[in-house]
C-alpha cells in the first residue's frame, strides 16, 4: 500500500491496450501498459479498475484504488485519504521541446561558481573491495565516458574510497562511491532538503487532476566543484586514480547542495508553483494544457541555468 502513488500497479504478463510511462520519486522511469481489471481486496464487490501492469512492475496498491472506496475495514467503513483518484489519459512528453535530450547520459554544467564544499578532517585511505563481475566492463565504460565528458579527472591524492557498483532496475549499472568512511570525518553543514513526508501531504492537499514530473540528467554531475575540494572524492580503477570534478554521489552533503541550488535557480527564474525534492520536480493543474505550460516553463529556466533535461 502507498498513499503516496497515484495509480495502481501489478506484476504481469498480460500487455494492456494503451501504453504509459510510470516515474517514481527518484525520478526513473518505467514503460508498463494499461489495461482494466476487476478489482475487490475483500473478494467481495468487485469492480472495474485501471490497472498499471508489466512483467517488471512494482506491486503497489495507490491511493486511486483506496479513493475510490474498494478498500473498507471490517465495519465496513471506507478508507479516506484525502486526494482524488486520478484517471490515466493519453500521456505526451514534451519531446517537441528545445534543448530535450533522449540521450540518458548527457551531462549539464551548472552555471555557478565552482561549489567551495566541506572537506574532511582527516585523510581517508581504503582499497577497492571485490566487486560484482558483471559489473566490471559496463562501469570500465561508464568511467571512460565520465572522463570524455569532464565529469571526472586522473589525480595523485592522499584520499581514496572503494567503488561501490550499483545495478538499476533497468539493468544497467550506475557509478557510485562507498564514501562512507569519508563521511564519518566530513564537517557538518545545514540541510536544506524538505520532509518527504510533509511534501507528501502538501501535494495531496493541492487535489489536482493533472500532474506532471520533470527529470533532470545527472543532476549531481552539472555541479562543479573547486579544485581544492577535489582530492578527497578520490578512487581507483585498474590502477589509475581518478577523482570528481562533480559533485559525486554516495558523499552525505551532495543532496543538500544539488537541492539547494536547483531551488535557487527556479527561485531567480520565477518559476511556476511546484514541489521540489532534490533532483525531483512536479507541477499541478486542472487541465493537460496548464500543466503543460507550466512544465514547459520550468524546463526552459533549468535549461538556462545549465542542467540537461531527458
Amino acid at each position: 500500500m502507498d498513499t503516496g502513488a497515484q495509480c495502481t500497479l501489478l506484476p504481469s504478463n498480460y500487455e494492456g491496450v494503451e501504453p504509459i510511462s510510470i516515474s517514481g520519486v527518484t525520478g526513473g522511469s518505467q514503460q508498463l501498459t494499461l489495461l482494466e481489471a476487476e478489482v475487490s481486496l475483500t473478494g467481495n464487490e468487485w469492480q472495474k479498475h485501471p490497472i498499471v501492469t508489466g512483467p517488471e512492475a512494482p506491486c503497489i496498491l495507490g491511493i486511486d484504488c483506496l479513493w475510490r472506496g474498494y478498500f473498507k475495514d471490517p465495519e465496513g467503513y471506507r478508507w479516506a485519504f484525502g486526494i482524488a483518484a486520478l484517471e490515466v489519459e493519453e500521456i505526451e512528453p514534451l519531446s517537441s521541446l528545445p534543448g530535450l535530450s533522449e540521450e540518458p547520459s548527457v551531462v549539464g554544467l551548472l552555471r555557478v561558481e565552482e561549489q567551495q564544499v566541506p572537506i574532511a578532517t582527516t585523510t581517508v585511505h581504503r582499497r577497492q573491495y571485490r566487486t560484482n563481475r558483471d559489473s566490471l566492463v559496463p562501469i570500465h565504460e561508464l568511467i571512460r565516458q565520465l572522463e570524455g565528458q569532464g565529469v571526472i579527472s586522473r589525480t595523485r591524492s592522499p584520499f581514496n574510497s572503494p567503488i561501490w557498483p550499483v545495478r538499476k532496475s533497468s539493468g544497467e549499472w550506475r557509478l557510485t562511491v562507498d564514501y562512507r568512511g569519508l563521511n564519518e570525518v566530513t564537517p557538518p553543514m545545514s540541510a536544506a532538503v524538505p520532509d518527504m513526508l510533509e511534501l507528501q501531504y502538501e501535494l495531496e492537499s493541492k487535489a489536482a487532476k493533472w500532474y506532471a514530473t520533470i527529470d533532470i540528467a545527472n543532476a549531481f554531475f552539472s555541479i562543479p566543484l573547486a579544485a581544492e575540494c577535489r582530492p578527497q572524492f578520490a578512487f581507483t580503477w585498474r590502477g589509475v586514480q581518478y577523482t570528481w570534478n562533480r559533485l559525486p554521489q554516495g558523499w552525505k552533503h551532495s543532496p543538500t547542495i544539488c537541492h539547494g541550488l536547483i531551488q535557487t535557480a527556479l527561485e531567480q527564474g520565477e518559476a511556476p508553483e511546484h514541489l521540489q525534492y532534490i533532483d525531483d520536480i512536479i507541477v499541478w493543474g486542472n487541465s493537460a494544457e496548464e500543466v503543460s505550460e507550466k512544465g514547459k516553463k520550468i524546463i526552459q529556466i533549468l535549461l538556462q541555468a545549465g542542467f540537461a533535461i531527458k
